[in-house]
């Protein structure tokens, strides 16, 4: 049985895990059963020191003797000889130095690599001077590539990468037609979370004075929930929306159940809307940096920090009264993006 190791991120931000969910739905349609193995990114986990005095130590002795690293996952220094394939599943952190060792070994033992979903916050350039010797030896070997984006397409096309949208397209196996809005849930976040996933004062200041207006012109019509991804939301919500519920997991994969409770959501997490749209729920996405093109993928509409109160409910009622056309349409979307997705991965991989 193959042993595919995926680099992502475990217990660290659930988008990159729906990415996984997504990969790994299409990944098994196409070569069957395998063993998952993570290279887990998670920054508690993989620091990313500039001069990281602490493994210089262990390297010299050879052995982890200063950071002993315990995770489930692929280790630092022993070897990745049991990898038949590599995958990296779509979250921007695709390379750099937390991913080091990763490409290191796959460029050590010839290990096939499937690039799925790339994206990017800002313009780059695929030559010498901005990837590594490994990162080129990966990219030029690679069975497939595909962006979830324009900038990043733009960046590796020419070394024939396509464009589509990103796999947590696919991170719920199931989906459903939403024929009437009953239910909407609203992805909450604050300003004062960790970095990576947080948002900015302007951001959160949107968010505060948005979603308040939708309790007061909704409520009355809609059951509205709120949907937190990380641990650091949920303080801060019970003094932002007191009375009100906020719905939150540690497992990522629970999210799935969380979601399909809603038939419209709202929110600046890019892979929120992604799982609700893998089931068929049309999304308003708040477009508060760069990666929030990544939800054309997902057909959800954006509304910038520089709208209108009225601007964003006039957006949200839209979503509200079009919803059965645009959720048939995600559907459809999503059955053509799969066919055109496998069809590159039985090709790749044959």
């Amino acid at each position: 049985m193959m042993n595919i190791v995926f680099s992502t991120t475990r217990q660290w931000n659930p988008g990159d895990e729906f990415i996984l969910m997504g990969t790994e739905y299409l990944l098994s349609k196409v070569v069957g059963k395998y063993n998952p193995i993570i290279f887990n990114r998670n920054p508690q986990i993989r620091r990313a020191r500039k001069y990281d005095f602490i493994k210089a130590v262990d390297n010299a002795l050879g052995k982890d003797f200063a950071e002993k690293f315990l995770d489930n996952s692929v280790k630092e220094r022993l070897p990745m000889d049991y990898a038949d394939m590599a995958v990296f599943a779509g979250s921007p952190e695709w390379r750099g130095i937390r991913t080091r060792k990763l490409y290191e070994s796959i460029r050590e033992y010839k290990i096939p690599t499937v690039f799925l979903g790339l994206g990017t916050s800002g313009p780059f350039e695929y030559n010498a001077e901005q990837f590594s010797e490994d990162e080129r030896y990966a990219f030029d070997n690679a069975k497939l590539i595909t962006c979830r984006d324009e900038v990043c397409h733009a960046a590796l096309a020419p070394i024939g990468a396509h464009y589509l949208p990103c796999p947590a397209l696919f991170s719920s196996p199931t989906f459903r037609q939403v024929k009437q809005v009953k239910k909407i849930g609203i992805l909450y976040g604050t300003n004062s979370a960790v970095a990576c996933n947080n948002v900015s004062d302007d951001t959160y200041q949107f968010m505060m004075r948005n979603y308040k207006a939708m309790i007061e012109q909704l409520s009355a019509d809609y059951e509205i929930e709120f949907v937190a991804h990380y641990i650091d939301e949920l303080s801060d919500f019970k003094k932002d929306f007191p009375g009100h519920t906020l719905r939150y997991s540690f497992d990522a994969k629970d999210y799935r159940d969380i979601f399909s409770e809603y038939d419209l959501m709202v929110g600046y997490r890019v892979h929120g809307i992604g799982m609700c749209a893998s089931q068929g729920t049309p999304g308003v996405m708040i477009a508060h940096d760069p990666r929030a093109s990544t939800v054309k993928g997902f057909l959800a509409d954006m509304v910038t920090l520089d709208a209108s109160t009225d601007e964003f409910m006039a957006v949200v009622r839209s979503a509200i009264e079009n919803v059965e056309q645009r959720s048939q349409a995600l559907i459809e979307h999503r059955q053509a993006t799969e066919a055109k997705y496998l069809e590159l991965l039985k090709t790749a991989l044959a």
